[in-house]
């Protein structure tokens, strides 16, 4: 099978597998936005939109339209720093931190179902050729 059309079939499958975990927990959140909500809990629960873009390789406008959708649905706030009015920030809500074990723990058993057959030493030599690939695309 061609590289790209398995990594294509890679991503469908967790995204429905995470669709579908979501909607049977009634998570009223899309995958795209599972992710940044995932980078946001790795930072504490407070990331810069200008790290997130970077963090995550989307258009600016991409990554404020995912902000406001998840604002709008009491999961973030967004707010401009009192130091530089030039930067902003997103902070999670008491709502999404009590979600936060809930989606975390949906996100951590797509990787185990993910990785069932791989041994320690497979996962090393994958994540290290995925970052030679993503090093290679830049």
């Amino acid at each position: 099978m061609d590289l790209l059309v398995a990594l294509g079939i890679i991503r469908e499958r967790i995204n429905k597998e995470l669709q579908k975990k979501l909607k049977q927990n009634s998570i009223d959140i899309s995958c795209g936005h599972i992710w940044l909500l995932s980078v946001v809990y790795s930072n504490n629960g407070r990331s810069e939109i200008k790290e997130l873009v970077k963090q995550l390789e989307k258009k600016k406008s991409t990554v404020t339209e995912m902000i406001n959708t998840l604002e709008k649905n009491g999961y973030l706030v967004k707010y401009q720093s009192k130091e530089d009015k030039r930067v902003y920030y997103v902070e999670t809500t008491d709502r999404a931190e009590e979600m936060k074990d809930h989606i975390l723990t949906i996100v951590e058993n797509i990787k185990k179902k993910m990785f069932l057959s791989f041994s320690d030493g497979d996962k090393d030599i994958l994540g290290e050729l995925m970052m030679k690939i993503i090093g290679d695309l830049k």
